[in-house]
């Protein structure tokens, strides 16, 4: 897959005084972030501005995995491709954006997927689809839960120094334990695993039907240690002020 450095820095240094403008960001846990090799970035979904939040402060090079409606509107969709994104069919067994998402993960990118596949409806978390599951199994790539809260309140009338506060905490990675063929109850527990990591991360209210997640949230699945640059262990890494 092709990138576009240039482009995505570019509207990256754009969108950074629209970001401090329309909300405060309070981060957690950036230091979970491998700084290098494939990681899979997951997080809910409640508004169309968890997609410039939830790799805000990540320093990678991010490869977003959208629903292919997107791209078909005009602008808007080559806007997306600039920004190295690409699409894929819901519902569907889109073959072309799993081999897409293999291999950015073979080169040791960045992937970044909403699993519920479209924005909540109630601002509380859906059932996950499958697919980030299947992708996560295949390629054994570390997965880091992303909770988000807040972003509904985001463009509703205060701005500046009274916008809304966005609460954005990264987990700890892990990895989807594979015993034999990946049958079809393999990917269900697989993505309910991924749901409950996430879900540990939000606030009560925002957890749908994923209410029970923090008794559930390492079920089958298996830590890893992240890196910083420097090869030291995440958990001595500096976090940047959420204001920063």
């Amino acid at each position: 897959m092709k990138e576009h450095r240039r482009f995505y820095e570019l509207c990256r240094a754009i969108v950074t005084p629209f970001i401090h403008f329309v909300e405060k960001l309070d981060v957690t846990g950036l230091e979970n972030i491998p700084v290098r090799g494939p990681v899979i970035m997951v997080g809910n979904h409640i508004t169309f501005m968890d997609i410039p939040t939830i790799g805000f402060y990540v320093k990678r090079h991010q490869h977003h995995m959208g629903k292919i409606e997107l791209f078909r509107v005009p602008v808007l969709g080559a806007i997306m491709r600039g920004l190295d994104a690409f699409p894929v069919r819901r519902g569907e067994g889109d073959r072309e954006s799993l081999r897409t998402a293999e291999e950015l993960l073979g080169a040791g990118q960045m992937l970044v997927v909403f699993p519920e596949g479209h924005r909540s409806r109630t601002g509380k978390m859906a059932a996950g689809l499958a697919g980030v599951a299947l992708i996560a199994m295949r390629t054994g790539a570390p997965i880091v839960p992303v909770g988000i809260a807040g972003t509904e309140r985001v463009l509703k009338g205060h701005y500046g120094p009274w916008a809304p506060t966005v609460h954005v905490v990264y987990g700890t990675p892990f990895t989807l334990e594979v015993s034999g063929k990946r049958r079809r109850e393999d990917l269900e527990r697989g993505i309910d695993t991924i749901m409950r990591h996430i879900a540990a991360l939000v606030p009560p209210e925002y957890r749908g039907v994923y209410a029970d997640a923090p008794a559930a949230a390492a079920l089958n699945a298996s830590p890893v240690v992240a890196e910083t640059s420097s090869g030291e262990s995440a958990a001595d890494a500096s976090v940047p002020p959420a204001g920063g």
